[in-house]
């Protein structure tokens, strides 16, 4: 992390095994990243559903920006229901008219894999494709979440059409 608060991305080829596959996903990482600009708040959790909780302050684990509608700033948060043992995703909205703060991702232990928040700037993005099938790019409007989990994944949760919505761009 620089003194500015944005993530650095450092790239250095893959030294032994891998193949194409493993290149591909660094590469699609890498652009994720590059892509987007981290951002770091304080979201006001008073309103989390019953349960759910913040983790401790830490970088990556906040992003604020405009998920739902221009000159609204919603704020994304990483949080952790203690007594089911999930961790999730916390959409803060911006306004009151943009509806209830909402989990809008659950997952498990994030003790191997540590989850990694960054703001997504709007653009057509390529998700990743199963069984040799085809996918078209998708065309997001709004700036969106980007969740990463170590090395292991990422995808871009985004809002449209009255949801959040998911796409896996590196497995």
């Amino acid at each position: 992390m620089s003194q500015t608060g944005q993530s650095e991305v450092n790239v250095r080829p893959l030294v032994r095994g891998g193949g194409f596959s493993t290149w591909r996903c660094c590469l699609a990482a890498g652009v994720l990243l590059a892509f987007s600009s981290a951002s770091y708040g304080n979201a006001d959790v008073k309103q989390l559903p019953q349960g759910w909780t913040t983790l401790a302050p830490d970088a990556g684990l906040t992003v604020s920006g405009t998920f739902q509608q221009p000159g609204h700033t919603d704020t994304a948060v990483v949080v952790q229901n203690g007594q089911a043992g999930a961790y999730g995703l916390a959409v803060l909205p911006g306004a009151a008219g943009d509806g209830a703060v909402s989990i809008v991702k659950t997952f498990k232990d994030i003790k191997a894999n540590p989850p990694h928040l960054s703001l997504v700037k709007p653009g057509s993005y390529q998700p990743v494709c199963h069984g040799g099938e085809s996918c078209a790019p998708l065309a997001i409007a709004n700036e969106s979440i980007g969740l990463c989990f170590g090395e292991a994944s990422c995808e871009i949760i985004y809002y449209a059409e009255g949801a959040y919505h998911e796409i896996h761009i590196t497995d």
